[in-house]
């Protein structure tokens, strides 16, 4: 059978201000290590809220919207977390659409306003954005709505690497048994973090809180896989949680046919640090291998669990069950629990 091999990618990476360094790491067959498989990473998820009806709104609205203002647009760059239209465009002038004249005016620009006359679900907040627009621009119901839909946002500097819009990643908590499968539909420049992922995501892995304030304080674990996708997000922009499965699992079940499969999880697990420091997954995980029996890393189960929700079963004698692996009652075979402990 092939065995598994993680290099990690040349590169500055980082996951945020809590991870200013991460090592990003290629996992390739060995007999062909400069072909990815995936590319797995540690750090915070950084919640994106951009596409949600209650993303953004006008100061004072409640209940209040779900980011700060000044994260969908400055000075410099204008409005690109809301769509943002001067008073002379012509679906103002033409009423089709309303503008915030006493929001902050970004190159010549003011937010619009969602209305109930085009069927936007929350009229009063701004109209929040994502690259595509599967309908005319000024209605909310246009773009995805990070609320509900799990994406990731795409940093451009995955995009030499295979990456592409539309391809899949999965998210894993290390200390909880909660995961979020994702794929691609936001984009952002080389400055942007890894890790950057719809509110939908952040909710799914148990964060809360609004803006800046998004508890976002434990360690997840990712996964990424170049040229995944099937068909671009603009073509059919709001993908299925059942969709995004069924992409994902026959990858992860393809790297566990690896005669090492369980080590990537145990790369994962051995990547858990604290906030400020560099996680240093390949090189403890190679000493793990080459030194004296050491008990599994902190979460390993938990990890491994997450990869097995979506097709990852390094156990090729035993049957999965589909019951939960904590389940007591009778069993063929040793147990999840047995294997994952």
């Amino acid at each position: 059978m092939p065995k598994l091999v993680f290099n990690n990618q040349p590169g500055s990476w980082h996951t945020g201000s809590d991870y200013p360094s991460v090592p990003l790491t290629r996992v390739s067959w060995e007999t062909t290590p400069h072909h990815a498989l995936a590319y797995i990473f540690f750090g915070h998820v950084n919640i994106d809220f951009d596409g949600s009806p209650t993303a953004y709104g006008p100061a004072g609205i409640n209940p209040p919207p779900d980011d700060d203002l000044g994260n969908a647009g400055n000075a410099s760059q204008g409005y690109f977390g809301v769509l943002g239209l001067s008073p002379s465009d012509p679906l103002v002038t033409s009423r089709q659409a309303k503008i915030d004249t006493t929001a902050p005016k970004f190159l010549g620009t003011f937010p619009v306003v969602q209305q109930a006359k085009n069927g936007d679900p929350k009229p009063g907040y701004y109209v929040s954005t994502t690259p595509h627009a599967s309908g005319p621009r000024h209605f909310q119901n246009s773009y995805i709505d990070a609320s509900k839909i799990a994406f990731g946002a795409l940093d451009g500097r995955l995009a030499p690497l295979g990456f592409s819009l539309g391809d899949y990643g999965l998210a894993i908590r290390h200390d909880e048994n909660l995961q979020s499968a994702f794929y691609f539909a936001d984009a952002g420049a080389s400055k942007f973090a890894l890790g950057e992922c719809s509110h939908r995501v952040g909710k799914d892995l148990g964060g809360t809180g609004r803006a800046s304030h998004f508890n976002n304080n434990y360690a997840v674990s990712f996964i990424l896989f170049p040229n995944s996708g099937q068909t671009a997000p603009k073509m059919f922009p709001e993908l299925t949680d059942n969709t995004i499965k069924t992409g994902l699992r026959p990858r992860l079940n393809d790297l566990s046919r690896a005669t090492n499969a369980g080590d990537l999880g145990l790369l994962m697990a051995f990547n858990e640090t604290g906030p400020k420091t560099v996680p240093q997954g390949k090189q403890k995980l190679e000493k793990f291998l080459k030194g004296p029996a050491h008990a599994k890393p902190a979460n390993y189960a938990t990890i491994l669990l997450g990869l097995a929700t979506f097709g990852f079963w390094p156990f090729p004698d035993v049957p999965r069950e589909e019951r939960s692996p904590f389940d007591k009652g009778p069993s063929h075979g040793p147990s999840t629990r047995d294997l994952f402990f």
